[in-house]
């Protein structure tokens, strides 16, 4: 299952990448996407799926760099086998900060902040994720990233393929 996801994933990019024209235009844009997201490492042995939805802003300086910012929700699904022992799915709000490099139609995008846990006694860890996409059409972002979240020794994170929808104002 991992690898047809990584599959259409990667697929989707050299798809977009062939008939990307699109140049972001210079000032502000905002988005709204949806994630589904693979948790990695020992998160795999927890949950084996997430979904999430995100808001994004991005102020594009020129057409290759912008600062972004976005918040969201990600819900990660725990194992039936865990479920039937007590455990509950998880929750995260990522609020993250970082700067997209475009070339033409595709970018990358490293960013940094916080991921606050929803479940009750859930806490705040450092969240990290880098990111590369391409706009396929003036209005359709697709990306593919790695998320990390980071609090004590425990590190958890998922790689995850976003499709926005993206509106300049």
């Amino acid at each position: 299952m991992k690898k047809a996801f990584l599959l259409l994933a990667a697929g989707f990019l050299f798809v977009g990448a062939s008939k990307a024209q699109y140049e972001r235009p210079i000032g502000s844009e905002f988005s709204v996407g949806i994630t589904g997201a693979l948790p990695v490492g020992d998160f795999s042995d927890y949950s084996s799926f997430g979904l999430g939805a995100d808001l994004k802003y991005a102020y594009n300086f020129d057409e290759t760099i912008a600062a972004t910012v976005s918040a969201g929700y990600n819900n990660f699904f725990a194992k039936s086998d865990l479920k039937d022992a007590g455990f509950k799915d998880v929750g995260f709000v990522p609020l993250k900060a970082g700067v997209r490099f475009s070339m033409g139609g595709l970018y990358a995008e490293p960013q940094i902040g916080a991921a606050i846990g929803t479940n009750k006694g859930g806490s705040t860890a450092l969240t990290y994720a880098g990111q590369i996409g391409v706009m396929a059409s003036s209005n359709l972002d697709l990306s593919v990233r790695y998320e990390g979240w980071s609090k004590n020794d425990v590190k958890n994170g998922f790689v995850g393929l976003r499709v926005a929808y993206t509106m300049p104002f």
